[in-house]
């Protein structure tokens, strides 16, 4: 398992900062990681600002690899699905350029975490879906969901567009930050000023229970789904990241085992499961060669 596709139900859905951040972690626990963007729309620069926020994360700079593209072959300005920005900027878009990449990193890293564009289903270009491209390459995958309203329609539709193609579900990454820029008004008010608004009050709480709930549920609901339908893929916990000029701060979960679902991982527990693994494999391998 060389190389891990990292996609997600939706766009905005926090794919890049599990990207990174797991990198990171795989990079704490010995692995030799990079990691790829398939294409980036919507920046303006040589480098792909994804790729930029995963060498944050990771805390590590710009790499080679980054200056040279390898880690992101297309880079489009428009902010647009990849089929249409390539139209737009007359770019053709070659998918086999994005698996030469690919292929090239393989020689230089033991892993790959690939970070596809949009959602799982989103074009690549007029005859080619993202799931399709990742079919064709045979990695395992790991999903990237949320806790909104949609959260639960949409992992269904990706989970179910997974199993049809017959790809290995290795694990859902369950972003509970996702949004927080509807609180960040209620947020810059004191704790006086809401108490004193009676209106303000009931209308925070009322948010606050509500979230809660549609956290926990969707929570729930999305485990014992994994547990009959992908009994043996990770379910696995984002914690909240924020970046404070160069600076990252991380808010780590706990690992949970609850009897009536799939357990739940930190991203720390999970990356030093597949550390583990790669690093049995290795020191298999080399002892196979050796005879």
């Amino acid at each position: 398992m060389s190389v891990f596709f990292i996609t997600g139900v939706d766009t905005r859905i926090g794919k890049t900062y599990a990207t990174g951040y797991l990198a990171k972690q795989l990079l704490e626990n010995g692995i030799n990681v990079i990691t790829q963007k398939l294409i980036e729309t919507g920046c303006d620069g040589k480098i792909a600002e994804d790729i930029i926020t995963h060498r944050q994360l990771m805390q590590i700079p710009l790499q080679p690899v980054d200056h040279d593209q390898v880690s992101c072959p297309f880079v489009f300005k428009a902010s647009a699905p990849p089929y249409i920005a390539s139209s737009l900027e007359a770019i053709p878009l070659y998918p086999t350029r994005i698996t030469v990449a690919t292929q090239q990193l393989k020689l230089k890293y033991e892993m790959v975490l690939l970070e596809t564009s949009c959602g799982i289903m989103t074009p690549i270009t007029e005859s080619l879906l993202t799931i399709d491209y990742i079919a064709s390459q045979g990695h395992p995958v790991v999903l990237v969901t949320s806790a909104t309203l949609e959260s639960i329609n949409h992992t269904l539709l990706a989970l179910q567009a997974i199993a049809q193609r017959g790809l290995t579900l290795h694990a859902v990454i369950y972003n509970q930050y996702q949004d927080r820029s509807a609180e960040a008004d209620i947020e810059e008010l004191t704790a006086d000023e809401v108490l004193h608004d009676e209106q303000l009050y009931e209308q925070t709480f009322t948010e606050h229970r509500v979230k809660t709930n549609l956290l926990q549920n969707t929570r729930l609901y999305l485990q014992e789904y994994l547990e009959q339908h992908h009994p043996e893929t990770f379910w696995v916990e984002l914690p909240h990241i924020s970046f404070s000029g160069k600076n990252v701060s991380y808010q780590k979960v706990k690992d949970e085992d609850n009897k009536n679902s799939v357990p739940s991982y930190s991203i720390e527990k999970y990356a030093q499961e597949i550390a583990d693994n790669t690093l049995y494999a290795e020191s298999l391998y080399k002892k196979i060669a050796k005879k």
